[in-house]
């Protein structure tokens, strides 16, 4: 009975002396962020505006727009404050099409995107939300064919430089976004295929976004005169 006492005993004590287990943390690293707070611009050399619609069942059918501009005010202390405003010139599509057909004209007419009166699409952020450390939910209105309607982009923070890596004196910062919509919301009807077939074009279309903006690297500020007076 003492050998069972003892053996118990020695048993509660090694319990007591093993290492508490340290809980597990899904917790992330936060993203260093190299770009400073402030307004940028839209770098449209570097930055894209695509969107594809399921076609007849068959495949994501693609289209771009070639010129767009923006501006980004930056909070690089508290991003979810960061406000973006976009425009796209819809006359600049641009389809894969090589038939015989001006498809990317056709396309401009009243029943698709109407550009005779209307040139342009805006995009102007109402709210940011964090959705982790290098991702966020932004809600903005989209104004197409003179309709407007909220949308929601799912927004991933691609990068920051400043100054760029090849020596520009500029700050840099990338992203990349993505979001769907409903054309007929914004009176684009043409070949909407019937309740849950595929004899159509879809009502639902994604809206696919690769930006770059930059800004100019302030100048240091040029210091006041030094020298003491003499002292007489």
């Amino acid at each position: 009975m003492r050998y069972l006492i003892a053996a118990a005993a020695a048993l509660t004590l090694a319990a007591c002396n093993q290492p508490a287990e340290t809980p597990a943390t899904t917790e992330a690293a936060p993203v260093e962020v190299n770009a400073p707070t402030g307004a940028y611009t839209l770098d449209p050399n570097h930055s894209s505006v695509t969107v594809t619609a399921q076609h007849f069942g068959l495949a994501n059918y693609t289209l771009r727009f070639n010129k767009l501009s923006g501006t980004l005010n930056f909070n690089a202390e508290t991003p979810t404050q960061s406000t973006i405003q976009a425009v796209v010139d819809v006359t600049s599509l641009d389809t894969p099409y090589t038939g015989p057909r001006d498809f990317d004209s056709e396309l401009q007419n009243s029943s698709w995107l109407d550009s005779a009166g209307f040139t342009s699409a805006t995009f102007t952020s109402t709210a940011v939300e964090s959705t982790g450390p290098n991702t966020a939910r932004v809600t903005g209105d989209l104004t197409l064919r003179g309709q407007t309607h909220p949308i929601t982009l799912d927004v991933t923070y691609d990068g920051s430089h400043s100054p760029h890596p090849l020596g520009m004196q500029v700050s840099s910062i990338g992203f990349s976004a993505r979001g769907t919509f409903n054309r007929s919301q914004y009176g684009v009807n043409e070949l909407l295929p019937s309740a849950g077939g595929n004899d159509g074009v879809s009502d639902e279309v994604t809206l696919i976004i690769e930006a770059e903006f930059t800004r100019p690297i302030e100048s240091a500020p040029v210091p006041g005169n030094t020298t003491a007076e003499p002292v007489n």
